[in-house]
């Protein structure tokens, strides 16, 4: 590697010696102006230098600790732009063989648990595509296995869930539950009577109700495995889409006191109040949890075939999806975004749903200049070139999951051929700023490889380079926090993971096996697998 002149804080010259010198690793440090380099030394919580072995090895004195990384790829701490964490309280948890159980499987799965569980308690499961589209997944099918126990069915995907009738009646739903805003409760034909299916924001009031149940210590227990299973991926920061309660969400993480940093984005209800918009960013200077934007769910997705399209579904003739939000409520929010200085977040797929909402966009250009802003949307998967070229024009900025690029199939059968949705590569060269988070397993390697192989649509995979340099630079740019953290440049937060391989140069296949042996955040080790000498 050549050698390179260490990088100084704000062009200054360097004025204290380092507590932390890594040595002798591939550093890959995120930088434009310098994507390589072979040492970081830390002072407190930020870096000092970064540079080349010779340049800054001789920076140490008595105090500094020296690691020998020899060889071994640093990288910025990842910063999963898009999670879901609202925990349940205690339950009986279904376990399946595999992400998509069959309805029958499932059936089993619940008589089975009714048989074990204490009559009352509540059984939770997270089934997939399948049962969300099983005619026979009503709560009378459950009622039949589990007539003396509380059960909910929330899809992997959380587009789409099934509750038993004692579940409805815990949660306050009623028989003929009427659809609230942006929401659908599926009905027995020609009745007004649900039939335990919910989509859209009908889910929200009995996942709030539920989550409410949970007491503090399993919040934050909950937090803190979390916590612990980002850290020992090299996760530094993760940017949480939290369901209502969100207030006592807040407050309990919080007193966690939480190894990694922990944005908390209100995800609230259309039919209820926002009550975390009042909540301080920070809780105090010590506190790694900031509360800042808002998401709004515009639309479903391909697989329960509610993503709103402009033409219909190949598989579902006369139907093409269904928007959750019209454009005058898209509108509203964008306004409400400026008025209360919110960063703005929007969950929308299908092309007819981007399509009006850039529209909603522009037609508050005149009074609003976008460019800055950063609103965000979430997915994107529908941004189709001439949607792509007016999201650019507006500062918008995606953020894209990558394992959503795992449903081939899935989108032949909804979409046909040849695939033209969850676009990545072409969105990066049209100059649109980009992130990835996972919407779902934390690991983010198995996201980077999906993200460079692209099971669905090839041409739009990205380098490894890319893939880090939007889990990190990309994502912190998502949040207004670039200047902070993101990449490996002096004066940025040591926030810093050493990879337990190459993810640069193993087998395509390789990358989800790949571990964090070292995880640092603000210059703290937050874990440490004792495979490296200092």
């Amino acid at each position: 590697m050549a050698s390179q002149e260490p990088s100084q804080a704000g062009g200054q010259s360097l004025r204290s010696s380092p507590d932390i010198v890594l040595l002798n690793g591939k550093v890959f440090t995120a930088d434009p102006a310098r994507k390589y380099a072979e040492v970081v030394a830390i002072a407190g919580e930020r870096i000092l230098a970064v540079g080349a072995s010779s340049d800054i090895a001789a920076m140490s004195e008595a105090h500094t600790r020296r690691f020998d990384l020899r060889g071994r790829v640093v990288i910025p701490g990842i910063n999963d732009a898009h999670f879901h964490h609202t925990p349940d309280p205690s339950a009986t948890m279904l376990s399946f063989s595999s992400m998509e159980p069959s309805w029958d499987d499932v059936m089993d799965k619940v008589a089975a648990a009714a048989r074990e569980a204490p009559n009352g308690t509540w059984i939770l499961g997270t089934p997939g595509v399948k049962v969300v589209n099983d005619p026979r997944a009503t709560r009378f099918e459950l009622d039949r296995v589990a007539p003396e126990h509380p059960v909910r069915l929330k899809a992997y995907f959380g587009h789409g869930s099934v509750y038993n009738t004692r579940a409805l009646a815990a949660l306050q739903i009623s028989e003929e539950e009427p659809d609230p805003l942006g929401g659908c409760c599926e009905r027995i034909e020609g009745s007004k009577r649900i039939t335990g299916k919910l989509f859209g924001y009908a889910q929200w009031p009995p996942w709030s109700r539920l989550a409410r149940a949970a007491s503090e210590a399993e919040m934050i227990d909950s937090a803190r495995q979390l916590a612990a299973q980002a850290v020992h991926f090299g996760v530094t920061s993760i940017q949480n889409m939290t369901l209502p309660p969100i207030r006592r969400y807040a407050e309990a993480v919080d007193r966690a006191r939480l190894p990694i940093r922990l944005r908390v984005i209100r995800f609230p209800s259309t039919s209820g109040p926002d009550e975390g918009r009042d909540l301080p960013r920070r809780s105090d200077r010590n506190s790694r949890v900031t509360v800042s934007g808002i998401k709004w769910l515009l639309d479903g997705t391909p697989l329960e075939r509610r993503a709103a399209l402009r033409t219909e579904y190949k598989d579902r003739k006369g139907w093409a999806g269904e928007l959750y939000l019209p454009e005058k409520q898209m509108r509203a929010m964008l306004r409400e975004s400026v008025e209360n200085g919110d960063p703005l977040l929007v969950h929308a797929v299908g092309d007819r749903t981007v399509e009006l909402f850039l529209d909603a966009m522009e037609s508050e250009a005149a009074r609003i200049n976008w460019n800055g802003r950063r609103v965000r949307i979430e997915h994107g998967d529908g941004l189709q070139p001439d949607l792509a070229t007016r999201a650019r024009d507006l500062g918008v900025t995606v953020v894209q999951n990558p394992s959503h690029f795992a449903f081939r199939d899935i989108f032949i059968e909804r979409y046909g051929e040849p695939i033209r949705c969850t676009p990545a590569r072409s969105l990066i060269e049209s100059g649109i700023s980009f992130a990835l988070g996972s919407d779902g397993p934390l690991n983010p390697y198995l996201h980077i490889m999906f993200a460079v192989t692209h099971p669905a649509r090839p041409s739009e995979a990205l380098t490894v380079e890319q893939a880090v340099e939007a889990y990190t630079r990309g994502s912190a740019y998502a949040e207004f926090e670039e200047t902070h953290k993101g990449s490996i440049v002096a004066g940025s937060l040591a926030d810093l993971a050493v990879l337990s391989q190459d993810i640069f140069t193993v087998p395509v296949g390789a990358p989800p096996a790949t571990e964090s042996i070292l995880t640092f955040v603000g210059g703290e080790i937050v874990h440490d697998a004792g495979r490296t000498t200092s």
